[in-house]
């Protein structure tokens, strides 16, 4: 199913946020999935480029707008990581069938084009400022773990072991998955009583959320994208991710990441783990995930299904 936003609804909500004086100059699609949305704009009075993401009731790609704008607010407040302005959120239906969220956009390129232009000392140095910037998002942290209220606290005070498996079991669609991970964080228990400390956790730190700018000859972090799944969790969750995926740690990353914020002995036995579950929450019958999802079964003793639901 996608979205049915018609030309008119768009030029209401973006007259409505910006006054009736302001005009539509282009607009292409970022990103669509199932009913839901992503648009860059670019206006005439104001003379701005705006991002505008829209969000049906059925949509799978999209949490919480309001509380991707507090997100936004911890880091602009808590890194130098350059943040995009919000000018709208609304999270009501009541107007519209569906969310959204309006915001500045930042231009730049997506990592895994950027770092294909580079020559091996402004990789260096991209490495270098990718490893500062997510070690910066996990130096904030919360008194306990699972999902955010819009004040900034946590819903519940409970372990970290406690929301993990409330996470998995909403984010693994498939019974017989979900089933096999939570029977493998039974057996790996102890692997998780010594982590106290919640930590912002991006959860999708891909290739694709991490802009870089080229400016007076070098290469700039511009942001990072899409806060909509962040929750207090555990920063592991994000470094077994980013070394689950090709290029996007080194070690100028590491290094560059351990100057700020300590890696636990632990993590090489969790990472498996962490990245099974994004092999199962993203399950694809498509040959490469399934040679990876099974890479990681064999690693973690497991029967590994020979396709998905």
């Amino acid at each position: 199913m996608e979205i049915n936003i018609l030309p008119d609804q768009l030029q209401l909500l973006i007259r409505h946020t910006f006054g009736s004086k302001v005009e539509i100059v282009k607009q292409k699609i970022a990103n669509r999935h199932h009913d839901y949305l992503v648009l860059i704009i670019q206006l005439h009075r104001p003379s701005i480029d705006i991002v505008v993401k829209i969000a049906g009731p059925d949509a799978l790609m999209a949490t919480s707008f309001d509380r991707t704008v507090l997100c936004h607010h911890l880091v602009s407040m808590n890194t130098n990581i350059t943040m995009p302005e919000i000018l709208a959120v609304n999270m009501s239906f009541q107007t519209w069938p569906w969310r959204y969220l309006i915001k500045t956009y930042i231009p730049g390129q997506e990592w895994m084009i950027a770092r294909q232009q580079m020559n091996t000392q402004e990789l260096l140095s991209a490495y270098h400022q990718i490893g500062s910037a997510v070690a910066q998002l996990h130096g904030i942290q919360f008194p306990a773990f699972g999902e955010l209220t819009l004040t900034g606290r946590v819903q519940r005070r409970e372990s970290f072991l406690t929301t993990f498996v409330k996470r998995a079991q909403l984010s693994i669609n498939s019974a017989r998955l979900r089933e096999l991970f939570l029977s493998l964080l039974d057996r790996n228990t102890d692997l998780y009583l010594n982590i106290h400390q919640a930590r912002l956790c991006h959860e999708d730190l891909h290739g694709h959320n991490i802009l870089f700018q080229y400016q007076e000859g070098h290469w700039y972090l511009a942001t990072i994208l899409d806060f909509d799944k962040a929750w207090a969790g555990h920063h592991e969750i994000d470094l077994a991710r980013l070394e689950f995926w090709s290029g996007m740690t080194s070690a100028e990353f590491w290094e560059s990441y351990q100057g700020n914020c300590l890696v636990d002995p632990l993590y090489e036995e969790r990472r498996p783990i962490y990245q099974l579950l994004w092999c199962f929450e993203y399950a694809q019958s498509t040959p490469e995930h399934i040679r990876d999802t099974k890479q990681l079964c064999t690693k973690l003793g497991l029967i590994c299904p020979e396709g998905f639901d």
